[in-house]
């Protein structure tokens, strides 16, 4: 748990209200986008829903949708976490689209070059292919932007008010003993590692269900059990550090170090 770096940051009155001000930064930040974002985090998608049909083929970006069929020229897909697929579609005319795609189905997995394919233009990208009967949204159609604000939250807040409630304790405690300055207790530095892993832990489940898409419910039924998990082990850790004290004996119980 990086108890050595981790204690060492508590034991700086310095660096302990750093890390307050940081965090409380990040909450603060977090929340100023959910005010001033979330509330219009649907305005493109419910342009795009509402969108008329062309009347003819748009010759700049324009609010109306258009259909029209494509040749798929080149396909390229990637297996790595983070990195999209990619596909170039040429119309009738020789130019050539660049789409990218968040997941690989239903029709890019189907897709190859010299596929016939229909794609949906919305302000001068292609937004929607269609073939055989599926239909899939590319990078460029729009979302529901408050999922993204919520996972967000879901990485930020919760480690940051953790990490900002240690700093708190610690910054108590130092000034309730200031006559005689205590170390960090083993309870304070696992809570923080605790806190620092959070951020961790969130970015790995975003990761992990990058294929899903911007899915909120599915980075929490990942972050949920990781969380658990580290917590547990915090404790354990805590309850076994207590039993062994700071130089691996056993701590009387109510002793400083204990609590």
């Amino acid at each position: 748990m990086g108890h050595v770096s981790l204690a060492g940051l508590l034991r700086s009155t310095v660096g302990t209200v750093l890390a307050l001000l940081a965090c409380t930064g990040l909450v603060a930040l977090m929340a100023a986008l959910a005010v001033t974002h979330a509330p219009d985090g649907t305005r493109d998608l419910d342009a795009y829903n509402s969108a008329p049909r062309c009347p003819s083929a748009p010759s700049a970006p324009a609010e109306c949708r258009w259909t029209q069929e494509f040749t798929v020229s080149d396909v390229r897909r990637t297996f790595k976490k983070g990195k999209l697929d990619r596909a170039t579609l040429t119309d009738a005319d020789g130019t050539a689209w660049k789409t990218e795609y968040v997941t690989n189905g239903p029709v890019l997995d189907d897709m190859d070059k010299g596929d016939r394919v229909t794609g949906t233009i919305w302000r001068g990208r292609v937004t929607e292919v269609a073939m055989n009967g599926d239909s899939q949204a590319t990078e460029a159609a729009p979302d529901d932007l408050r999922a993204r604000f919520f996972i967000g939250a879901l990485i930020v807040i919760p480690p940051s008010l953790l990490m900002g409630a240690v700093c708190v304790w610690r910054l108590g405690s130092r000034w309730a003993h200031r006559h005689a300055p205590q170390d960090p207790t083993p309870g304070m530095t696992a809570a923080l590692g605790l806190a620092v892993a959070g951020y961790f832990t969130g970015l790995a489940s975003a990761l992990l269900t990058s294929a899903a898409g911007e899915n909120v419910w599915a980075v929490a039924a990942v972050w949920l059990p990781l969380t658990a998990v580290m917590a547990v082990a915090t404790r354990v850790y805590v309850v076994q550090k207590r039993k062994r004290g700071p130089f691996g004996v056993s701590s009387p119980p109510g002793s400083p170090e204990t609590r």
